[in-house]
């Protein structure tokens, strides 16, 4: 556990290892009484547990770095009910302690002070009233030799601050402290473990909450709780952390366990919540006034989402409170919104019209459309029309942000994502959408899919340098077979691999109105390419298709040279940066005597030689329409060098005759 020292209240760069607290500093040669501060569930309590227990086993007198005790008395603050005296012996003494044999116990901690660390745990946990008691001893009044060490949250330790000699806070879990815990948490589940730090590794927002110990003790609590299965949205996720709190509340508070839903047992405190999250977030502030809580106070500190910090005034010192997270305010902000959605007390437009919804506050509008989701569909596709009325304006991220929202409303068992989506995909009026390294996946390339098949106004559609895969590619390829107004599609720089582009290989089958289609810089293979080209075949409307840098090799030869044969609308075909060779250029040779339409054909970049280059020449000496644009080919020759050429019509070469004898083999080969 690591603590950062303060100075009067102002953090220092002073990193403070758990057995140096009584270090000496600039402010007090010689500590006595050490008071640790920390939000909720920093791990203040079991800071003093690991304390108790390393003097118990003598590990920190084995390792030298912490002074020796003959008596180490820790106490809950929250259990004293009247003195000192009377604390420990209801905590720490036996049942059967004769009173002689107490009060010769206490007559030794009087007279052996120097020897006792007396550990006092909560002090923001002590029963009304029991503060100056306690205070008596902090200020050394009443064993003024002792050592002593104190634990409290801000709003309490602020109280007896001016008492104590060193002041402390834990700072929380770093990365590599929530790494270890999740580790030893599931010490015999490792699977449990490696899915949990996943989950992290993926997302930097619940990857930052793990710096607070018991919210990274709570997601291995629901990790174990759903097997390692997270809920799809983060809304979900969300709202099972809080959930788990509460029923944490509700324990500490000795209340009965019980199967209601928690969040509508304690509704009317958690839109109180949202309204100070929501009029935060609205003025861009952090914290709020102790005076805002009113009296649902005990409740919504009770909870544990708050963190205090104390006012920096010294005069006239009162109470900040924030929340343990900005994700933890977006949820509330958004709890209060779904439920005035519902209630009729703000319209789905109204909401939109604040465009910070589109900015600053774009995950409260996400959790939003997620609670909504699951409470009335109807409300639901109501706030969709809406936020796609923002998109239609034409900013390529509100488009990204309304495929986010649609994502955020999946249910098990439910088909409303795709609802939604087809909803927006009917409400989109947009002709060119431009959403390249917009980072989207296969889950938003679906929802992009079953908007694209209800939409008749999208012709121009950019999905380059996403993460799409072969799974969002499949559903796009089905909308494309039904979509009749997009004619251009790039999907370049993506993780189509083999099953894509057969899936897309079957759509342009379909499809009469894509006349450009971008592939390039993908991972598709023989299987892939021979699929395109089979399709090639059957389309009418196609006039331009980029296939470079991909895996494509000679067995594509033949199908491709099949196409070129047949096809007579394709203008433009890009092969560049693939593993095609003489075979197939041999193939394509001969196809391309026949071909009338192809104006440009790049292989560029493949591993043609010679002979191939020979069989190219020969072709366009006989295609007239391709011989009169560029025709680029980067050849590699015998010496392994490839160099640029630049092929026109010429004669015959001199090496035709025996370059035509090996055609037959050479067109083997490439089937």
């Amino acid at each position: 556990m690591v603590s950062r020292k303060k100075e009067r209240g102002t953090k220092t760069d002073e990193i403070v290892n758990m057995c140096d607290i009584f270090k000496p500093h600039g402010e007090c040669p010689q500590p006595r009484t050490v008071l640790i501060e920390g939000n909720p569930g920093m791990g203040k309590t079991t800071y003093c547990n690991k304390l108790a227990y390393d003097w118990a086993t003598d590990k920190k007198e084995r390792e030298g770095c912490f002074q020796k005790f003959q008596v180490v008395l820790l106490l809950k603050c929250r259990d004293i009910k009247s003195n000192l005296w009377e604390a420990i012996d209801d905590q720490l003494l036996p049942l059967d302690v004769q009173g002689e044999e107490k009060e010769e116990f206490f007559k030794y901690i009087r007279h052996n002070q120097s020897n006792f660390l007396l550990g006092l745990d909560g002090l923001d946990e002590l029963p009304p009233g029991q503060l100056p008691v306690l205070k008596e001893i902090i200020q050394g009044r009443m064993l003024p030799h002792c050592q002593l060490v104190a634990t409290a949250r801000h709003e309490a330790g602020i109280k007896v601050r001016e008492c104590c000699d060193t002041l402390l806070e834990i700072e929380g879990f770093t990365e590599e402290d929530a790494r270890k815990f999740i580790t030893k948490y599931f010490k015999t589940i490792e699977d449990l473990a490696q899915k949990l730090l996943n989950k992290l590794k993926r997302d930097k927002v619940l990857r930052d909450l793990t710096a607070n110990p018991l919210n990274t003790a709570l997601l291995c609590l629901l990790c174990d709780d759903v097997k390692g299965v997270f809920p799809e949205s983060r809304t979900e996720l969300f709202l099972e952390i809080v959930q788990c709190v509460l029923r944490r509340y509700r324990k500490k508070k000795g209340l009965p366990e019980t199967i209601a839903d928690l969040l509508e047992v304690y509704k009317s405190q958690l839109k109180y919540l949202g309204s100070i999250a929501l009029n935060g977030l609205l003025e861009d502030s952090m914290y709020f006034q102790d005076r805002q809580l009113e009296n649902l106070a005990s409740d919504l500190l009770g909870f544990g989402f708050l963190s205090v910090q104390p006012g920096s005034s010294k005069r006239r010192p009162c109470l900040c409170y924030g929340f343990l997270h900005k994700s933890f305010q977006e949820l509330f902000a958004a709890f209060l919104l779904c439920c005035q959605l519902l209630d009729g007390e703000i319209s789905p437009q109204d909401l939109v019209a604040d465009t910070r919804y589109f900015h600053e506050l774009k995950q409260v509008l996400l959790f939003t459309c997620g609670m909504l989701a699951a409470q009335c569909e109807e409300t639901a596709v109501a706030l969709i029309k809406s936020i796609t009325s923002q998109a239609n304006k034409g900013k390529s991220d509100d488009f990204v942000f309304v495929l986010n929202c649609i994502n955020e409303c999946k249910k098990e068992h439910s088909d409303l994502q795709m609802k939604l989506a087809r909803v927006f995909g009917s409400v989109l009026q947009l002709q060119a959408v431009n959403l390249r390294d917009k980072g989207l996946n296969a889950a938003a390339a679906a929802a992009l899919a079953e908007a694209v098949k209800t939409n008749s106004k999208l012709t121009k559609l950019d999905l380059s340098l996403n993460k799409i895969d072969d799974a969002g590619v499949a559903a796009l390829a089905e909308a494309i077979s039904i979509n009749s107004t997009l004619g251009e599609l790039n999907l370049s720089l993506n993780q189509i691999e083999d099953c894509g582009a057969a899936a897309l290989a079957g759509a342009i089958k379909r499809n009469s109105t894509l006349t450009v289609l971008y592939l390039s810089g993908n991972k598709i293979g023989d299987s892939g390419g021979s699929a395109l080209a089979e399709a090639i075949q059957k389309n009418c409307t196609l006039m331009k298709l980029n296939l470079s840098w991909n895996g494509i090799g000679d067995p594509v030869g033949a199908p491709l040279a099949e196409a070129i044969k047949t096809n007579s609308t394709i203008r433009e075909l890009n092969l560049c940066g693939n593993q095609i060779g003489d075979a197939s250029c041999v193939a394509m040779a001969e196809a391309l005597e026949a071909n009338s339409t192809l104006a440009e054909l790049d292989l560029s970049w493949n591993g043609i030689s010679n002979a191939g280059r020979a069989a190219l020449d020969y072709a366009m000496k006989i295609n007239s329409t391709i011989a009169v644009h560029t025709f680029k080919l980067i050849c590699k020759l015998t010496n392994n060098e490839p160099s640029m050429c630049t092929l026109k019509p010429a004669a015959k070469p001199n090496c035709f005759n025996s370059f035509h004898s090996t055609r037959s083999t050479l067109l083997h080969s490439a089937s």
